[in-house]
């Protein structure tokens, strides 16, 4: 059902006096509840577009009993210039003020007096007091699927139908009839139908989604979005608020990067918010893994079933493989918060790359003009083609898509251009950090099988690396950030207890403790080489805490104790 449908049925509800039934319906975080306040506040607003002048919203979450019911329609009455705000402590006051009987006082008081004499039926007498003034009145029942455990839903629909035929009232209810046990379902779709006038189905267009979410003058990141959530069919406005508030914290750390880094940096992030929340998305696992040149040409009779879907709902959205910043944005996705100094330190990587490539588009336009979008393109001409534009955007390609191209170049009689191509490409790749060569960095999978060509020649420079980097400064850089990358490891691997005695000494402030706990993580990692730092660096503070007693005190509060430095002297001295 289309929104200006849903938006036209629910002006004619409000803007007609005769008792109704409304029944809206749909998936949690659609824009049910909030479509409904915008509209019923828009006609407060518009005189003749409201006809009753008395209305409740009530939510049923938490109720556990009829009498619970009545009384939070009673106590959420709101009239005149309350209606749009809802109800409030004032507006109670002036409700129970009006009614003139025994429930001028709240429903605490009433408990405390009903205390004296017998509970509940004094209760239930001022309770039902309250509720003979709810008549002639506009009505919102929300969150009918998620009332009390003691509130049953068909004692609901009853109370509805009450309302409507004994007291004029216009009933509106909201609710997610999917949550709703499948053995139940087909009873409550009956006795829906025999109370409902009209029934509503809240199943909007993505497009009709961002038209509910996005209110008011466009921003950029908005038009960023966009297309993306088309793509992805996303309807749900609470995900869509979640990517939109996301996006805006992305767009503010990468304020000062290119317009194509932030870009990128959005489209990954709207993949992976969809994935975390989105359901039947692929997961984040195969987002990073995802290869979509190397899937489309592989793709065989028998291969996971979960897989092709999720490959197949990838296709269309502008992603085909996911590269160090990518990593880094599904890294926030998934913790919840982006690490600004990392995505920095990434985004000028890969801007720098971007920038040598020349415009860097002949790769992927060889595979999407020659391969994908042709059958008449002959094997020859196409493999020319593949290894002369590989060799040009060498700079830029990924390892993933490289190894596709080196593949598919060997299995097809081009073992002499696959090796020149992987030359080309180490060389065309010699400036990059050490982890560019590090092959578990790039998420092959099995299927990918890595050549082993390339994979022998990413090791080789993966051994010659160089790293001139000061160790100290490697050091403060672990600790300020919490965190190491392969070519840290590296370095610090190389310290001796000695080294690491001499740093930690030189350390202090802020630095110090953060320091000290990160290098004891990674000492207790899998990462290469842990066992050999985790060795000295226990024995680094061992050789601090034998030089007194209080920095033994000191050293003990990071796991590491030794015998007291003066019972050590003694010993020494017996």
């Amino acid at each position: 059902m289309s929104l200006k449908t849903i938006e036209n049925e629910i002006n004619r509800f409000l803007a007609n006096s005769e008792p109704e039934v409304l029944c809206i319906k749909g998936k949690w975080g659609v824009g049910k509840t909030f479509t409904w306040e915008r509209l019923l506040a828009d006609a407060h607003a518009h005189s003749g577009k409201l006809a009753l002048k008395k209305y409740s919203y009530v939510t049923l979450f938490g109720l556990n009993s009829l009498e619970d019911l009545r009384f939070s329609i009673f106590e959420n009455t709101v009239s005149g210039a309350d209606l749009p705000k809802g109800a409030s402590l004032e507006s109670f006051s002036n409700l129970v003020a009006r009614s003139g009987d025994f429930a001028r006082k709240s429903r605490q008081a009433i408990e405390l007096f009903s205390a004296f004499f017998n509970r509940k039926a004094v209760t239930d007498v001022l309770l039902k007091a309250g509720f003979l003034s709810v008549r002639e009145q506009l009505i919102c029942i929300d969150d009918l699927e998620r009332a009390g455990k003691g509130l049953e839903v068909r004692d609901v629909l009853g109370l509805i139908s009450f309302l409507k035929t004994k007291r004029a009232c216009k009933v509106a209810f909201l609710l997610n009839d999917e949550q709703f046990a499948d053995e139940h379902k087909g009873e409550f779709t009956k006795q829906l139908e025999k109370v409902a006038d009209t029934i509503l189905s809240f199943d909007l267009l993505p497009e009709e989604a961002m038209q509910i979410a996005f209110i008011g003058d466009e921003s950029e990141v908005q038009r960023t979005i966009k297309p993306l959530v088309g793509i992805l069919r996303i309807t749900n406005i609470r995900v869509i608020k979640k990517i939109e508030k996301a996006a805006d914290r992305l767009a503010e750390i990468l304020k000062d990067q290119d317009e194509t880094i932030v870009k990128q940096a959005i489209t990954a992030l709207v993949l992976g918010m969809s994935s975390r929340f989105e359901p039947n998305m692929p997961p984040i696992s195969f987002i990073r893994q995802y290869n979509g040149l190397f899937d489309a040409i592989t793709a065989k009779d028998g291969e996971n079933a979960a897989e092709v879907k999720w490959a197949d709902m990838l296709n269309p959205y502008p992603y085909s493989s996911t590269d160090e910043l990518d990593n880094a944005i599904l890294d926030g996705v998934e913790a919840g918060y982006f690490d600004d100094a990392r995505l920095l330190e990434i985004a000028a990587v890969v801007a720098s790359r971007n920038n040598k490539a020349e415009g860097g588009e002949q790769f992927s336009r060889v595979w999407a003009e020659m391969y994908h979008r042709s059958l008449a393109v002959d094997d020859d001409t196409f493999l020319n083609a593949l290894f002369q534009s590989a060799i040009h955007d060498a700079a830029v390609i990924t390892p993933l898509n490289m190894n596709s191209a080196i593949k598919m170049l060997r299995e097809n009689g081009r073992s002499e251009q696959a090796d020149q191509l992987i030359e080309k490409y180490t060389d065309a790749r010699s400036d990059e950090a050490l982890e560019f060569f590090d092959i578990t960095n790039h998420h092959f999978t099995v299927q990918d099988g890595v050549d082993p060509h390339l994979e022998a020649a990413f090791q080789k420079k993966l051994a010659s690396f160089v790293d001139s980097r000061d160790p100290f400064d490697v050091l403060k850089k672990v600790g300020s950030q919490r965190g190491w990358s392969a070519a840290d490891v590296t370095v610090i691997s190389k310290l001796s207890a000695e080294d690491f005695e001499t740093m930690f000494e030189k350390l202090d402030g802020d630095l110090l403790r953060p320091t000290i706990e990160t290098i004891s993580y990674l000492g207790n990692s899998t990462a290469l080489g842990s066992g050999s730092i985790r060795d000295a660096f226990k024995e680094g503070l061992r050789r601090i805490a034998r030089k007194s007693p209080l920095r033994a005190q000191k050293v003990a509060r990071f796991g590491v104790t030794v015998e007291d430095p003066r019972e050590e002297q003694a010993a020494a001295t017996a």
